[in-house]
Order: structure tokens, then sequence, then C-alpha cells
């Protein structure tokens, strides 16, 4: 039990640590990076007949897509931010009727959908960081 409550507060921290040192790409950079963890987790539990992990995973999974879809810009994101909003409403349903039927392959289906997203927001937030750093170095200069 003690154990188990170190383990938490340290999880804790670590996230409060991150969640402070980040910038908004950053932020939604670890918004996916829980979300894949989580869709995993819900993958491996309902693999393994661990359903309460299944659930948890997927509980979890499901407010961080909320979270996602609530911080869109339409104003600012046009097109791109009106796709993000229909894979994140496809990626909802599917993993409630994933869950509901519980099978594995449309976990599988949204993980890879989500790590795509993921992947080019990482691309899109070393760039900016990539050109703040150099507008930064030209400044000094």
């Amino acid at each position: 039990m003690l154990r188990r409550n170190a383990i938490r507060a340290y999880n804790e921290a670590e996230q409060e640590f991150l969640v402070n040192g980040a910038d908004a790409y950053g932020l939604v950079e670890i918004l996916f990076t829980e979300l894949i963890e989580s869709l995993t987790a819900s993958r491996n539990g309902l693999s393994s007949g661990d359903l309460a992990s299944k659930s948890a995973g997927v509980s979890k999974a499901l407010s961080i897509i909320h979270v996602l879809a609530s911080s869109l810009d339409f104003e600012k994101g046009g097109e791109v931010a009106e796709s993000l909003l229909r894979l994140y409403e496809w990626s909802r349903r599917t993993i409630i009727e994933a869950s509901r039927d519980n099978t594995v392959a449309p976990f599988d289906e949204v993980l890879h959908a989500v790590s795509e997203i993921a992947d080019a927001w990482r691309t899109i937030g070393a760039q900016q960081q990539a050109a703040r750093a150099t507008q930064a170095v030209q400044q000094a200069v």
C-alpha cells in the first residue's frame, strides 16, 4: 500500500513538472502521449482479460479526447481543426464501441490514427522550437 502511494505521488510530481514546464505544443504532446498510453493499457487489459485495466484506460482516453477536442481553435485552425474534431469524434465512438463489445481491433485502429497525429504534432513542435531557437540566436547577435 505504501509503495503504491509512493509510486502515485512520484507520477503526480512528474506530471506536474512536465505540465508546468511545457508550452502549448508541449501540453498537447503530453496529452497525446497519455492518450496513447491509455489506449495501449485498454487494449492490453482487454487482451489479458483484465477488464478493470481496460475500463480505467478507456475512461482516461475518453477524458483526454474530450480535452483535445475542447482545445481546438476553429478560427485559427480552420479545416485542420474541423478534421481533428471529426477524428476525435470517430475515436470516441470507436473506443466506446470497442469497450462495449470487448473487441481489440478497434483499439488498434484508434491507436494507429492517434499515433500518426501525435507524430505530426511532435514534428510541428520541433519545428516551432527550432524556429524560436534560431530567432533567439539572431537576436543575440
